[in-house]
C-alpha cells in the first residue's frame, strides 16, 4: 500500500508543478501574491518524472497493476462522484443489481 501512495503522490506532485507552468502560459496576467521561479517547477517536473519512470522500471509488473487500478479509477469517479458530469443510467442500473445480488445472497 505504501509503494503504490508514493508513487501517486508523486504522479500528484508533478501534476502541480504542472499546473503553475500552464497558469503562468494560459492566464499570465493573473494575479499571484508570490511567483515561483520558474526553474522550480520544472526541476519538480524532472524528479518527479524520475520516480516515476523508475518505479515503472524497477517493478514492471506492480506498476502497471497499480496505473490499472487508477485508470479503472477515472469511470468511478465520474459516475458517482462529479455530480455534474455523473453517468446516472448506469450508476442506477449498477446500484439495483447490486442491490438484487447482495439481497439474494442474504435471504438464501
Amino acid at each position: 500500500k505504501q509503494w503504490y501512495q508514493r508513487r501517486v503522490r508523486g504522479i500528484f506532485w508533478g501534476m502541480c508543478f504542472a499546473a503553475v507552468i500552464v497558469l503562468r502560459i494560459k492566464r499570465p496576467e493573473m494575479e499571484r501574491p508570490f511567483q515561483v521561479p520558474l526553474v522550480i517547477p520544472v526541476i519538480a517536473i524532472l524528479t518527479s518524472l524520475y520516480l516515476i519512470l523508475g518505479s515503472i522500471y524497477a517493478a514492471p509488473l506492480k506498476s502497471g497493476i497499480w496505473v490499472l487500478a487508477s485508470l479503472i479509477a477515472v469511470p468511478v469517479y465520474y459516475g458517482y462522484v462529479d455530480k455534474e458530469r455523473s453517468c446516472d443510467r448506469w450508476s442506477s442500473a449498477l446500484t439495483q443489481r447490486l442491490l438484487a445480488y447482495f439481497d439474494a445472497g442474504t435471504a438464501a
